[in-house]
Order: C-alpha cells, then structure tokens, then sequence
C-alpha cells in the first residue's frame, strides 16, 4: 500500500512538473502575441492622433507621454500638439503589458528648412527622454578674429589642454572666429567653417578683448552657432531596462525620415553633439548615458560627424560615438567604425508610423535557431545556400509558396543567386503585408544562348569543355560573433568542367566541388569544404562568356558563428 502511494504522489509531482513546463512555453508565446498587439494598437492611434499635426509641432501619439513645455497643460491627451519653439524635453514610457501603455510621441521638425521645404518626421518612443539642446543666442554671439602668428599652423584641439586630441588646424593666413575662452584665460574657442576647436593663446593672434568672450566648458566642441532652430539640436538618452524587457517587441529609441527631392537641400540635425546630415533616409537612434549613441540607417545616406571626423552610412549600416561628459550623453570621440546593422536593432522600431512606405525587413536574433537560405521555396527541392546571420538586416523583395503551402520569403541578393527562407522560422519589420508574389527561378539572366554569344552546349554563358579562368578574391567580410582573424586568398587559376548539368570546379584546394546548376548562368554548392575544417557555401554567376562571379561563404568547426564571405571575379584565359 506505502509503496502504491508513494507511486501516485510521484506521478502527481512529475504532472505539476510536466505542466509547469508547458505552461512556460504558452505563456510566453501569449505575451509575445500580447506585446506585437500593444506595437499594432499603439502605431495605428499615433498615426490617426498626429497625421494632422503641422511643421514644427510634436504631438502625443500613443498612452505613455509627458512634456515639458512652456504651455501648460501641453501634450497631456492623445492628439494634442505643442509648437517645438515651446518645448524643453519629452519623455515616453516603456511598454507594459499591464496598463497598455507604449509611450509614442511624433515631432515634425523643420530644422530651419526654408517655408515648404520637407522637413523631418520623427517618432519619440518606448523608455526614451529627449531634450532640447537649441542655443538661440549661439548664433548672435560676439567673437573675435584669429589668426595665426606666422606660416606655422595651429592645432585645434577637443579641448583647452595639449591632452586633447587635434580636432583640425588654423593655417597661415587663415581665420577662425573666437567665441569663448576658459576661465585662466589661457585658451579659447575658435569656429573655423563648421568645425570647432580649442586654441593656445600664446600660439594665436586674438584680434580684441579676451575677457569680452563669455566662459565655456573647456571641453564643448559643438558647433551649437549652426543649429538654432526648434529641436535641431537635441539630446536623448535611453536606460537598458534591468533584465528582460516587458515587450522585446516594442524597443525604444528615436525614429527619423525625411523623403527629399533630388537637388533639395539636405537637412541638418545634431544629437547629442553628433552632426547628422542627410537628403532622404530613414534612421534610429539609441543612447545609453556613458555608452553609446548608435546611430542606425534603415533606408537612404546620412552622413555622421564628430569630433572633426566624419562617416557616411548607406541602409543597412550602423556605427557608434561614444557618450560621455559631464551630462554622460555627449559625444566624446570620433565615430567607430561602421558595420552592418543587425535585425535585433530595428525589431520593436515603429518603421510603419513613417510616411514613406519602406521595405519588408526579416532576420533572426542570437537567440533563434540557425535558419538557412535557400536556392528555392522548399527544404525538399533546393540546396542550402548559407545561414542567416544575426548581425545582418535583409530586405524581403518577394514570396512564394512550397508544394504544402507553407510561405516563403525571397531575400534580396546583389549577386542574384534566389535566396529563399521559410516565413515561420523568420522575424520580420516594415511594410511584409505589401511584399508581391515572386516567380522561382525567374530571375532575369545574365547571358543568353549562342546565337547571343553564349558558348554553344554550355546553357547560357557556362563552358561546354574544360576552361581555365583567373581569379582575383576579394577582402574577406567577417559577419557575426568571430573569434578567428580574417582569412587571406591570393588571386589563383580555376579549372571548370562540365559534367552533366553541373560543373566541376576545381580552384585552390585540391579537392574539387561539384556545383549544382540552379537555372541558366546560375550554379551552387553547399556542404563541407576541401580541407575538410568547415562548411562551404559557393554561388557562382556566369556575367558573360569570359567572366563570372563567385560569392564563397565559410564557416569553420573552430569558430562555428563567424561567417568569412568572399566574392571571386574571375576572366577566362
């Protein structure tokens, strides 16, 4: 009888446990489902709330809003507006799932653009306070004319002391403008053109009073004189939430677009003392106090600057300035160097609140499993290309279904090999519902047959007989979380082979590969490479009958999230 008991309260404990488990996995797919409502809701009100508001406005968009502004009163119902000259700060509150809250605040800011000119749409959201940083006077301040003593230039430096680094240089016969000093009167704060640095007063000649220049910290570089109209210059600071966020899918940041005719004038922001300028783009930003702003291109060109130095990213390209100072938020180095924007970047980002419609976005998190592209919409009927990297964004430019109706995305490719991926196993962003069905294995040729100029017997551009090529290799992109430096290939002679449908090619290592012909011009391997250390991905493009392309991807057993890609052009011989 002990014994039958002891079996039933076995049972029932390992059924609580077993319940417990599947609850887990419920309860958080319910939240998931949860948080990408409460995104939905709150982007739809904001965009009926604001889509009125007029230039140079910010405007309550979604629950979660406080302003701090010279009308009282403002910003405290959905739909209201305030006029961006009246406001100091903003702050949005964080997703929760509890009150429904997701704070979202829309500015259209004009940043001294002439009357019609388009301005800046902007969304303020999730844990995020933003600050004006506009000096009205800055511009209308007293400065005095510098030059230099003789032909010697004068280094500009990022602060009043020989330990800060060189910013820029007032030469001979040039003349900056003095606009403040330090309180020893030993140094002062030179404008030259639209870059700011500290000068030595005994290596200058300071035509006027010193003592007439107003005192500045002895570390502001900002070329605050250029930036006065409402918010053109701000401040914005987002605190990492302590654990794991309420709603991973409602992030938190600042969202900018501007959509500008060419030959317009591009528009000129500065936050927290970084100089962004750009015609039409779409970008996030992000700031952790004594961390970093990262300044995040979805769409478009924007150029960055600070600290003298400047950077220009495309879409799909993020950098970081680092943040100091006494506020913690202020641009204190030049910026890093640019890499490839990550999807974990922009998921959660309300890219549908824009204007401008933008593409469907799709990636995977560290945290998801390993998700391969592939040559077609099928796991069954196509070969596996390469796997989708965390530390990459990919653009969705069209969908098709495999023989059970499950639903693909086609990946956009600049060397034109179809990358396909499954819709369920995928995040995506941005405007998916909008994405037009894709033919397979349609994509528009590179060549054409013989009569065109092809090599007869070959299909399209692809050699009938055995063909020797010489091939240059391109630098080597590392993508993703590498622990092994980049690898090193010298230009090296081919030998391609026809064999079947396929091709036989043989390059550096002495194994060959057997490339599988995907459609016309277009031929692919996947699986282990030569020296037998990793996995090899080869997607080889025919351009003509002499030239051809060849994008390798490598990923090795001793750095298995480390992606090495190359692209080979090669000529025939």
């Amino acid at each position: 009888m002990r014994r039958v008991i002891v079996l039933v309260m076995w049972m029932l404990l390992w059924s609580a446990l077993l319940a417990g488990y599947i609850a887990v996995p419920n309860a958080r797919a319910e939240d998931r489902s949860a948080c990408r409502a409460l995104v939905e809701e709150g982007i739809a009100a904001a965009a009926r709330a604001c889509g009125a508001a007029g230039p140079d406005t910010a405007c309550y968009g979604h629950t979660g809003v406080a302003a701090s502004s010279a009308s009282e009163g403002a910003l405290s119902n959905i739909g209201q507006t305030v006029p961006l000259s009246q406001l100091q700060g903003l702050t949005t509150q964080a997703a929760s799932l509890e009150s429904g809250a997701w704070g979202i605040a829309v500015l259209n800011i004009q940043a001294g653009l002439p009357e019609g000119a388009a301005g800046v749409r902007a969304a303020l959201f999730g844990d995020s306070v933003l600050q004006s940083a506009v000096r009205p006077e800055a511009a209308a301040l007293k400065t005095l004319p510098v030059r230099t003593f003789d032909d010697l230039p004068v280094l500009l430096r990022a602060g009043a002391s020989k330990n800060f680094p060189q910013i820029t240089r007032l030469l001979f016969n040039q003349e900056g403008a003095a606009d403040g000093r330090n309180k020893q009167n030993t140094w002062v704060r030179v404008r030259l053109g639209e870059l700011v640095g500290w000068a030595s007063v005994n290596q200058i000649r300071l035509d006027g009073d010193i003592e007439s220049l107003p005192i500045r910290d002895d570390r502001d570089i900002l070329p605050d004189f250029m930036y006065t109209a409402p918010m053109q210059a701000m401040t914005l600071s987002n605190v990492p939430p302590r654990g794991k966020p309420a709603c991973a899918e409602a992030a938190s940041g600042l969202l900018m677009q501007r959509s500008a005719a060419a030959g317009a004038d591009p528009v000129r922001l500065m936050v927290n003392g970084v100089e962004l300028s750009f015609l039409s783009a779409t970008l996030a930003l992000h700031a952790v106090p004594n961390d970093n702003l990262d300044v995040m291109v979805i769409d478009g060109v924007v150029t960055v600057r600070a600290y003298g130095a400047e950077s220009t990213l495309a879409d799909g390209e993020m950098l970081q300035v680092r943040l100091g100072g006494a506020d913690g938020l202020t641009a204190i180095a030049a910026p890093k160097e640019k890499t490839r924007l990550p999807f974990a970047a922009v998921e959660g980002v309300p890219l549908t609140l824009m204007p401008k419609t933008l593409s469907c976005l799709a990636g995977v998190l560290p945290s998801d499993a390993r998700v391969a592209a592939r040559s077609g919409p099928s796991e069954k009927d196509f070969t596996s290309l390469f796997f989708m990297s965390p530390a990459q964004t990919y653009v969705v430019e069209g969908w098709n279904a495999d023989a059970e109706g499950n639903k693909w995305w086609k990946l956009r490719n600049d060397n034109r090999a179809e990358n396909w991926v499954p819709q369920g196993a995928v995040r995506t962003v941005g405007a998916c519902d909008k994405v037009e069905q894709a033919e397979v294995g349609l994509q528009a040729s590179s060549g054409g047959n013989e009569a065109a100029g092809g090599i007869p017997g070959g299909g399209g551009f692809a050699p009938s007989t055995r063909t020797i090529w010489n091939a240059e290799v391109g630098t080597d992109q590392l993508i993703g979380n590498c622990k092994l430096g980049a690898l090193n290939y010298c230009a090296h002679m081919v030998a391609i082979a026809p064999s079947g449908s396929n091709l036989i090619y043989r390059g550096q290592e002495i194994t060959p590969y057997t490339l599988r012909r995907i459609r016309e011009n277009v031929y692919v391997y996947e699986g282990r490479n030569g020296m037998g250390n990793g996995r090899i991905s080869l997607v080889l493009t025919f351009t003509s009958p002499t030239t051809y392309t060849l994008t390798q991807t490598l990923i090795l057993d001793a750095d298995p999230e480390c992606q090495h890609v190359n692209v080979v052009n090669a000529t025939l011989r």
